[in-house]
């Protein structure tokens, strides 16, 4: 996950790219420098404003997704911000967003395709894991200690029923 936050980083004008689960708690994250892009071992004082900027852009899309969700067919997955400093740029999916900041001539939409190319990898790669974590295929369940059906079907009888010997 770390290698393709680098690689979004890497684009001029993106100073930073972060995976961030919806409760705002920081996943990953790349840092941009003018050097080439910075690995998520970032010191204390580095990984507080990231870590900030986190919450804050969680807390923003619970926010728009309660706001706008009900007026549309689907909850909105893809936000934007824009200030006269920086933009931030949301890609919503399953249980977490990627988080882009910005330089504030960077087109929110030339960033679109990369971050679909980004998130489409990232799930893959979550996909991946669980399924070599998960000892069985999904749907197939080991079998439990008691059966989950009666095995000789149970015919109680009712007052007034004339099938019953």
């Amino acid at each position: 996950m770390r290698e393709i936050l680098n690689s979004l980083v890497q684009y001029e004008g993106i100073q930073s790219a972060s995976v961030v689960s919806l409760d705002g708690v920081l996943v990953a994250s790349a840092l941009g420098h003018d050097g080439g892009p910075q690995a998520a071992d970032l010191s204390d004082h580095e990984v507080q404003p990231v870590q900030t900027m986190a919450a804050l852009a969680s807390g923003w899309l619970g926010e728009v997704m309660r706001a706008v969700g009900p007026l549309s067919w689907d909850v909105p997955y893809r936000c934007v911000l824009r200030a006269t400093q920086k933009s931030l740029i949301i890609h919503a999916f399953p249980g977490s967003f990627l988080l882009l900041v910005t330089e504030p001539n960077v087109d929110p939409e030339e960033t679109r395709s990369l971050m679909d190319d980004a998130v489409q990898q990232m799930v893959a790669h979550i996909q991946a894991s669980h399924a070599a974590t998960a000892p069985y295929a999904e749907g197939a369940h080991p079998p439990g200690a008691l059966p989950s059906q009666p095995t000789t079907p149970l015919r109680l009888s009712t007052p007034g029923d004339s099938s019953a010997s």
